[in-house]
């Protein structure tokens, strides 16, 4: 158990007060057995041979214990005994090894060796005075337990209780003596009444009470009553009554009449004396006048009461949050005096207009005289001197109107208010801080009220903690706004921020404004719409958004109406015509009318709700695109200028997106025109089917670098081509189209071999500095080989670099015709000697060529794309030539590969099996067409 340290600061032992109580109990107390019993009891419980029990003066005084003998009353310097330290803690003091502690090292029986282990708790009375301790001692070192320390708790609360009770001895005889004195002092009356026979005897102090010599005997009830003041004999009654019939005590505070007419205050006491049936016999009491006494206790009681409102008042003030909430709580402050209501004027802000808040009582005698419906917000007062809360609010001065006429007579206007809101007395101070007028208090009374001293001294505190406030919530109201404002600005740049991201995430027009649309609402309105201008100035509708997404349908009907059917004077067409911003403050019939001539679209509208609305201008380089449209429900509220200036910075942005987005589709349909004329169908010989797809890398233009062909030699062999011009862009189209062009005048003039057509594309590639690199197979289908069946094609084929073609036979089974490494690159070295390899190709079978954006990804090589390559085929033998191309492709191709994929397949005829009709241009398979970057156009024809 961690051990407390000793407060620092003054002594608390030193405390004359405490000291005086702790020798009054030294004087008063029985002896020591009490004591004696509860330290052996301790050293029973904690197996401890001492225990000692001490009170505290300036020294140490045992007054019981048991173990080593002391002599009782015996006295002790504080600082040689372990309870000084205890109390000087309030807390128990536990020392397993007194010779490491430093609070009790300096301890004589420490030093000598007599203690080695002691535990010593604090002796506290209920008043909060510490008068002793509670020690126990031990020779050797031990560990006190958390439970040692409860026990001994036990019993040093025991010993606190007997010392209770002689303190409580002191009081009760002192409370007696002075009890004693008190009433020879104060001339209490007795008296004493026989209930049987009505006779009641007065002794001659409560006789002087009444003003009567005494004592007196009064005979009867007459008798008595003639001497109480008629207002009070029912109270006198009651109490009589309750005392029969309850407890049996009787208590009144009544109004004593003397012979004279004077009323003296008097507090009557008295018991019911019961026979042995229970029956009530006779009632025996005191009486004492209180008139003086009630005086100077009005007068207090009314010191206390306005200042405990004060007080209260502050503290209601201190919490309250709106200026209605500071008028009613101004109003229990005044109400101390007998006002009937109060209002508050207050400068809005601190600086803005005049406006009053009044307590509720004005307010409805103002809106029941007046018909009108008074704002939360208070009534805005006019700065003129015609009315008495104005006049201060303006000049400082209090004033102070007793009475309905000294009112009118300084302000004329106060008879028609006083009737309006039925005031007769007014005052009114100003609401100061820091020697700045922050606006009036009034309050109110529905009589004459003359004010006092005091009066206005009470109100003065009202004002002066109105005033602070009235600071302190236009303070805050700065705060909060600062905050919001903070807020709404850190909003506004998330929403500009994510705008950003939204609009630079896809080049898809249609698909950016919706994203836009999605974005801004709820953040700016309620619903939204973008529409934009074609190139022949035509409206259309891109986008639209409703908070409430079950209603986007609804919303998108809508705008279809309003795109169709709408005016020069709507919104839209006038925010596009000028490029200026446009505020819709009030959607009115009339204005609804010359807008949207269609009343199926003003149906429309109407189920929308909307309030109000800010069109702003979708802007790009000084040209006005579109707009967008922000509309918001009544119960929103309008929008403020800083939403109009988000969203005019919204536009600009979305401006640039929407003309990037154009310039882009424009380069788009420019690469898909070049991409058509680039890839051509390929031919359609007897002996075979042909199929080509071409699916472009997912970023930048549907352009690249990879091709296919096929062509027809002079000596009919048909030449197979697939390539891929190193680089994605259009750099390597522009590279692809030239090494096409002059593989297919080589292949067709000179009629080689793929190795002499590769040879003598990449000398003609260096001869005419064309600069490029790229890899490229061509295959040749020789089928008038009299080595062969005629159901045999041989197939020969040379590869620069390329990846090599698979083969499926006619019977399913797939191969790679890898042969040996692949020759260099072409562009690398012209002079490079290239081979051909040879294989046979059966009836059926099928050739695949392909491009290694096929197979390649980030997460696997070459090898482990051709594995997966051939296991995708194999399940796809038994399919058309067309559909296992796209099939192909929507198992192999992912939306998002950032090389193009180019894939020519070749199926030859099976014996005797008639040609299919000529295959037309093939679309994506469906599995690739939805990616947002591939164009069906980019498959090429086929």
């Amino acid at each position: 158990m961690p051990a407390p340290s000793t407060p620092a600061g003054p002594d608390p032992l030193a405390d004359p007060a405490r000291v005086v109580v702790v020798r009054r109990l030294l004087v008063e107390l029985p002896g020591s057995a009490p004591f004696d019993r509860l330290a052996h009891l301790a050293t029973r419980l904690l197996a401890v041979p001492t225990a000692q029990v001490v009170l505290l003066t300036d020294v140490a005084v045992r007054v019981g214990g048991f173990g080593r003998p002391t002599v009782m009353g015996s006295a002790t310097p504080l600082d040689q005994v372990f309870g000084s330290v205890a109390a000087r803690l309030r807390a128990p003091l536990v020392v397993p090894d007194t010779a490491t502690d430093p609070r009790v090292a300096g301890l004589s029986v420490v030093a000598s060796g007599e203690v080695r282990a002691c535990l010593s708790l604090p002796l506290v009375l209920t008043a909060g005075d510490v008068v002793g301790a509670l020690t126990l001692l031990s020779p050797e070192p031990r560990p006190w337990s958390e439970d040692d320390v409860a026990l001994a708790g036990e019993v040093a609360a025991t010993v606190v209780t007997e010392l209770e009770l002689v303190a409580a001895s002191i009081a009760v005889r002192s409370s007696l003596s002075r009890l004693e004195l008190a009433l020879e002092a104060s001339e209490v009356g007795s008296w004493e009444r026989d209930l049987r026979t009505g006779v009641a005897t007065w002794d001659e102090r409560n006789a002087a009470i009444f003003g009567l010599p005494g004592p007196v005997v009064l005979t009867g009830d007459e008798e008595m009553t003639k001497r109480i003041h008629p207002d009070d004999h029912g109270v006198v009654q009651q109490a009589m009554q309750a005392a029969l019939a309850g407890s049996g005590e009787f208590v009144v505070e009544m109004r004593a009449l003397r012979p004279d007419g004077e009323a003296r205050w008097t507090v009557s006491r008295g018991r019911v004396v019961r026979d042995q049936a229970g029956e009530p016999v006779r009632l025996l009491g005191t009486s004492v006048d209180v008139t003086e006494a009630r005086r100077q206790a009005q007068v207090r009681l009314a010191a206390v009461q306005r200042a405990a409102v004060v007080a209260e008042v502050a503290a209601e003030l201190a919490n309250a949050d709106r200026m209605s909430d500071l008028a009613e709580a101004a109003l229990r402050g005044a109400a101390v005096l007998g006002a009937d209501a109060s209002a508050l004027a207050v400068f809005a802000g601190g600086h803005g207009p005049l406006r009053l808040h009044m307590t509720r009582r004005l307010v409805d005698a103002v809106e029941s005289g007046t018909g009108a419906v008074l704002s939360d917000e208070g009534v805005e007062l006019p700065l003129d001197d015609e009315l008495p809360t104005q006049y201060v609010a303006r000049y400082g001065e209090t004033v102070l109107l007793p009475d309905r006429a000294s009112a009118v007579a300084r302000f004329p206007r106060m008879a028609e208010v006083g009737d309006l809101v039925g005031v007769r007395a007014l005052a009114a101070l100003p609401l100061r801080l820091e020697g700045r007028v922050l606006g009036c208090f009034v309050a109110v009374w529905a009589e004459d009220h003359p004010f006092s001293p005091e009066d206005v001294e009470l109100l003065g505190a009202l004002a002066a903690q109105i005033g602070l406030s009235i600071s302190r919530l236009h303070a805050d109201a700065q705060r909060d706004a600062a905050v919001a404002e903070m807020a709404a600005a850190n909003a506004r740049l998330e929403l500009l921020a994510e705008t950003g991201r939204v609009l630079s995430g896809t080049m898809e027009i249609t698909e950016q404004l919706g994203r836009l649309a999605e974005l801004v609402v709820p953040a700016l309105g309620d619903w939204c719409w973008v529409v934009v201008t074609d190139e022949h100035g035509r409206m259309r509708q891109l986008a639209s958004a409703h908070r409430d997404r079950a209603r986007s349908g609804e919303l998108a009907d809508y705008v279809r109406s309003m795109v169709g059917g709408m005016t020069e004077h709507a919104a839209a067409r006038v925010v596009t015509r000028t490029g200026r911003p446009l505020r819709v403050p009030g959607l009115d019939a009339a204005y609804i009318s010359r807008a949207l001539p269609d009343p199926v679209a003003r149906e429309q509208l109407a189920r929308l709700h909307p309030d109000s609305g800010i069109v702003v201008p979708l802007v790009s380089r000084g040209r006005t695109l579109g707009a967008l449209g922000l509309y918001v429900s009544a119960e929103r509220g309008r929008h403020s200028d800083a939403a109009l200036e988000t969203a005019l910075e919204l536009g600009r942005r979305a401006g640039v997106a929407l003309q990037q987005a154009r310039l882009f589709g424009q380069q788009r349909q420019l690469a898909e025109t070049l991409q058509r004329s680039m890839l051509t169908a390929p031919p359609a010989p007897d002996h075979c089917e042909i199929a080509v797809r071409y699916v472009p890398a997912a970023a930048g233009a549907e352009v690249g670098g990879d091709w296919y062909d096929a062509f027809v030699q002079p000596d009919g062999a048909t030449v197979l081509v697939i390539g891929d011009v190193v680089g994605h862009d259009s750099r390597a189209a522009a590279a692809m189209g030239q090494l096409r062009g002059l593989l297919r005048g080589i292949g067709h003039h000179t009629g080689g071999t793929p190795a002499e057509v590769l040879t003598g594309l990449d000398r003609a590639s260096a001869g005419l500095d064309l600069d490029v690199m790229a890899t490229a197979l061509i295959a040749r289908l020789e089928q008038d080989d009299p080595e062969l069946s005629a159901a045999q094609t041989r197939v020969r084929w040379a590869t620069a670099g390329h990846p090599p073609p698979v083969l499926i036979s006619a019977d399913g089974e797939v191969t790679v015709l890898d042969g040996d490494a692949p020759d260099l690159l072409l562009g690398v070295e012209p002079g490079t000697a290239r081979s051909d390899r040879v294989a046979v190709i059966g009836r059926g079978g099928t050739l695949l060529l392909y491009t290694d954006g096929l197979v390649e990804r980030r997460d696997r090589d070459l090898d482990a794309g051709v594995a997966e390559l051939c296991r995708v085929l194999a399940g796809l033998t038994e399919l058309p030539l067309q559909e296992l191309c796209d099939r192909l492709l929507q198992r192999m191709y992912l939306p998002d590969t950032e090389d193009d994929v180019a894939l020519l397949a070749v199926r030859l005829h099976p014996q005797d099996e008639p040609r299919p009709p000529e295959a037309g241009p093939q679309r994506v398979p469906p599995g690739i067409e939805p990616s947002p970057d591939v164009h069906p156009a980019a498959a090429g024809p086929a």
